[in-house]
């Protein structure tokens, strides 16, 4: 790096000169100074200064205090008044998937048949060379509840395996060959009925159509970690810790686990692995219940390090609405007799949080649907009362798009974090959503009742292909936005609103559930999250003050400097 020549300590006390210089350094002090620095901690929120030493701030305060840290030695850089924030957690994101989806096949979205028809047509038709068609997407409301039927595909497409996803990757849509290729037929079971499922006619003909678990383990077939893939997947990461992300939750990566574990530790290896990394295991099928804890344990053996730690068994729980697969309490207008349904039983979930906490292993859950949560939440609050007392672990339960009124206030006292992924709560009820659940549509990922009740509420991206990292939605400063208006980014202020407007989030909730609340749940709060003495020096220096510009030009917030672990890692200090 290249630096600036210091100038003596009185005359920079004198002038109010403050330089960039050596960073990285050993035994090196630097004290950031005429800052708005938001420390995420409560008892001090904002300073104006922060010195650290090396790898840890020593110093959080005002301007002169921090100059009693400072020797002929010392370094000091003056912020200038810009804002400055902890380092970031993404407390739930998919790298692994981002990374090996870079090359699937992209199509316009068109809710007509005929348009949508034409578009995979087109689609097909310009990639004769590929040896099968893997991609997306479609909307799930164009094919009503009995879903998209393989022989539209096999009218473009015979010869080619065809594998569509639909907008929420949550089903896939095959064609007859794909079918064939993997062995997949009509006396295949279905692994959770109304669940995961492999969609039949009324003769029992598969249709093409496969749902959660049983589309996961069908595109398995069909993805593979090569080295493209694996630069793939440092790039993202570079990505996401130029954004001021420094630490993640790898939320899963349904059965090719150990491949993208293997492949982010021989970057950690290689020196090339930006950010700290928290891996899961992805507990999706019902027979890997028994074996599930001691495969977090195989894998982290295997792979972990102090930046790699697999150390969460992540729980698919339940579906989602789009593919009427969430847990309901009530069954779906359009599809009567069905409730969807959840991968275990109340007292499995029970049974799994007693081992976890025996093996010191958190617990992360998908669930969607009212009755998913709910369960979790009794098994929760059965594990207290066998363990008398809270599990020794962090519980984590994401996306709660629909959660019933008296399940809000056991959060806070059963310590469950509440996690979000924020740039979902501007979009607004389609037709297909209001068809499954009625007025129940206008009352979705709602945080505001946690949050009056003092929860740990944390945000994340929750991005599963590199089409959602083009297109920004791993950006936390899109997410921030559109959590606290409620709107999506495109249309500014006169976007429509997702309901309820009350649940437009503040701008400093947003801010602690993606730095400290975040570090809560990967249970690093001691070391991570806060601008506070003692912790490691991550300071995300920021372009512009969030907290003070337009509601809708927040998106357009980025670093202008990331410091990790006292290291700049990305941009400049030279202000």
């Amino acid at each position: 790096m290249y630096f600036r020549k210091l100038i003596s300590l009185p005359i920079l006390i004198l002038f109010g000169i403050f330089n960039v210089t050596n960073i990285g350094a050993e035994d090196l002090t630097i004290a950031y100074t005429n800052a708005k620095i938001f420390t995420s901690n409560d008892q001090t929120p904002w300073v104006n200064a922060v010195v650290v030493k090396n790898d840890k701030i020593i110093y959080v305060g005002d301007d002169l205090g921090a100059l009693t840290f400072v020797n002929p030695d010392s370094r000091i850089v003056d912020l200038k008044g810009k804002l400055v924030l902890p380092g970031l957690t993404d407390a739930h994101t998919h790298p692994g998937m981002v990374a090996v989806s870079h090359d699937f096949l992209q199509m316009e979205i068109a809710q007509e048949r005929d348009s949508l028809m034409q578009n995979i047509t087109d689609m097909i038709a310009v990639n004769s060379e590929r040896e099968f068609i893997l991609g997306g997407y479609w909307d799930n409301g164009t094919f009503g509840e009995s879903g998209p039927h393989k022989e539209d595909l096999d009218k473009i497409e015979s010869e080619r395996p065809v594998i569509l996803f639909d907008y929420w990757a949550h089903s896939i849509w095959t064609n007859s060959r794909a079918l064939e290729v993997v062995g997949i037929n009509r006396d295949t079971p279905d692994i959770i009925p109304g669940f995961s499922f492999y969609q039949r006619d009324e003769s029992g003909d598969l249709t093409g159509w496969i749902t959660e678990s049983a589309m996961s383990i069908f595109v398995n077939n069909f993805l593979s970690i090569t080295p493209t893939v694996e630069d793939q997947l440092h790039d993202f990461l570079t990505y996401l810790r130029n954004l001021g992300v420094t630490t993640l939750l790898d939320a899963g990566n349904f059965g090719i686990d150990d491949e993208t574990y293997a492949a982010l530790s021989r970057l950690d290896k290689a020196g090339r692995l930006p950010i700290r990394y928290h891996g899961s295991f992805t507990l999706f099928l019902p027979q890997d219940y028994e074996t599930a804890i001691n495969q977090v344990k195989t894998l982290n053996k295997k792979y972990g390090s102090d930046r790699l730690r697999i150390d969460t068994l992540k729980i698919f729980h339940d579906g989602v609405i789009e593919t009427r697969t969430a847990d309901m309490f009530d069954d779906y207008l359009d599809t009567p007799g069905n409730s969807g349904d959840s991968l275990f039983s109340e007292e499995q979930l029970h049974e799994l949080i007693i081992g976890l906490s025996e093996e010191q292993i958190n617990l992360h859950v998908h669930s969607v649907g009212d009755k998913s949560t709910n369960k979790i939440l009794n098994a929760v609050e059965r594990a207290h009362k066998t363990l008398e007392g809270p599990p020794p672990i962090q519980i984590a339960i994401c996306h709660l798009e629909t959660v019933l009124d008296t399940d809000f206030y056991r959060f806070k006292d059963l310590g469950v974090i509440a996690s979000f992924t924020p740039a979902w709560h501007g979009n607004v009820a389609d037709h297909n959503i209001i068809a499954a659940i009625g007025d129940k549509a206008l009352l979705q990922m709602r945080a505001q009742p946690m949050i009056a009740d003092d929860a740990v509420i944390t945000f994340s991206s929750d991005i599963t292909s590199t089409q959602g990292w083009k297109d920004e939605q791993a950006n936390p400063y899109y997410g921030i936005q559109i959590g606290h208006n409620r709107q999506p980014i495109e249309g500014g202020p006169n976007a429509r609103y997702a309901p309820p407007r009350s649940e437009r989030i503040r701008l400093d909730t947003l801010v602690y559930g993606y730095t400290i609340n975040g570090a809560r749940q990967l249970g690093r709060a001691h070391e991570l999250g806060s601008i506070e003495v003692g912790k490691q020096a991550d300071l995300v220096i920021m372009n512009q003050n969030l907290f003070d510009v337009n509601r809708y030009d927040v998106h357009k917030t980025k670093p202008e400097a990331v410091i990790m672990d006292g290291e700049l890692v990305h941009g400049s200090l030279d202000f």
